[in-house]
């Protein structure tokens, strides 16, 4: 993972952690009636805060699925699809739900237990071992005869 910060003189190289992040999405099965700024939007803030969308979304010139750009936070869960409920609280008939089908160009390593970005679980800076590192010089000593 590669975030770039703007330079500045007093700008501190560290490792910093990150509990939310920007990410491209593909967006399939989206419904013709939904193509728009607002129905997007809609449709994208299942899976996080919508940012932008990529310019070919935008004009409709490919509609076989939309690239959104979605901040992502580190303590939901990334979602492979999610049902979008197409009807009307006004109207009588029973409205259907459509299955919209989301891929991450790419996904982010993300830690369970510190909510942030970068690392699995396994490699988390916060957790303390469970088992210290055994000491060479603590071991009980053999008797020599």
């Amino acid at each position: 993972m590669v975030i770039l910060k703007k330079w500045h003189p007093k700008l501190i190289l560290s490792k910093d952690s990150y509990s939310k992040i920007s990410v491209w999405v593909k967006l399939f099965n989206i419904p013709h009636e939904y193509w728009n700024e607002e129905g997007l939007s809609h449709i994208a803030s299942a899976v996080g805060k919508p940012l932008y969308a990529y310019s070919l979304t935008e004009s409709m010139k490919r509609i076989s699925f939309a690239r959104v750009c979605i901040e992502i936070d580190a303590s939901c869960d990334l979602v492979d699809s999610f049902d979008l409920f197409m009807g009307n609280n006004l109207d009588p008939k029973p409205g259907k739900n459509v299955e919209i089908l989301v891929e991450y160009q790419w996904k982010p390593k993300i830690c369970t237990e510190c909510k942030s970005f970068g690392h699995f679980i396994v490699t988390c800076p916060w957790l303390k071992p469970l088992h210290p590192p055994s000491d060479v010089n603590s071991a009980p000593k053999l008797k020599q005869e």
